[in-house]
Parts: structure tokens; C-alpha cells; sequence
């Protein structure tokens, strides 16, 4: 096989070349010289690339992130969550791990 840069308009033209042809990939690749992998790999990049719906993979953004709490000490005290006309009395001994979950839930 003949490694050969290709721009991504020679891409696309082959791609076209493939789609008008009625060979299978295999037989395409043989015959223009390319790799079946490389052919596939490129394909589906350019697809993802250029937004093809037809590729079954978009593109994503992160609008939120987690926050994880981490305890450094123990709780040595009891303590009371109020919230607005809501009291919620907690152990010293409870989890801090239960706390952080619980603190989680309410504010979501």
C-alpha cells in the first residue's frame, strides 16, 4: 500500500469515488491503494467532524460540573440544618460521606 498524505478534500473525493462505485470497501481500498483501517478510521472522522447525523456520535459540551465534598476533620459536634421553616438535626457520629449525598440532594 502506498502511504500517501492525503488533505481532507482528496478524502471526501474518494469518499464520493466509493459511494458512486459498486464495489465493497475492501475491493475499493485493493484497487485506489489504501488501507481498509485507514480508510474506515478517516471516514468516520471526517463524518464526526463535519456534524454527518448519519455518523451515530455528536458533539458534546461540559455546562455543569460536580462538586465532590471531602471531610479533612471529623465532625465533632452535633449540628441542625435549618431551611426555610425546616430543621434537621444530625449526629456527630453520622457519615460524612451520608452528609455530603444528603446536602447534594437537597440543593439539586
Amino acid at each position: 500500500m502506498a502511504h500517501r498524505r492525503r488533505s481532507d478534500q482528496e478524502w471526501l473525493e474518494l469518499f464520493q469515488q466509493y459511494g458512486n462505485s459498486a464495489l465493497n470497501q475492501r475491493e475499493f481500498c485493493r484497487r485506489n491503494q489504501l488501507s481498509p483501517s485507514t480508510f474506515f478510521s478517516k471516514r468516520r472522522s471526517l463524518e464526526l467532524t463535519r456534524g454527518n447525523p448519519k455518523s451515530g456520535f455528536v458533539r458534546t459540551a461540559v455546562v455543569e460540573q460536580t462538586t465532590r465534598y471531602q471531610v479533612m476533620a471529623p465532625i465533632n459536634t452535633d449540628m441542625t440544618l435549618s431551611f426555610n421553616d425546616v430543621e434537621l438535626s444530625i449526629l456527630r457520629n453520622t457519615p460524612a460521606g451520608y452528609l455530603a449525598e444528603l446536602i447534594l440532594e437537597l440543593s439539586s
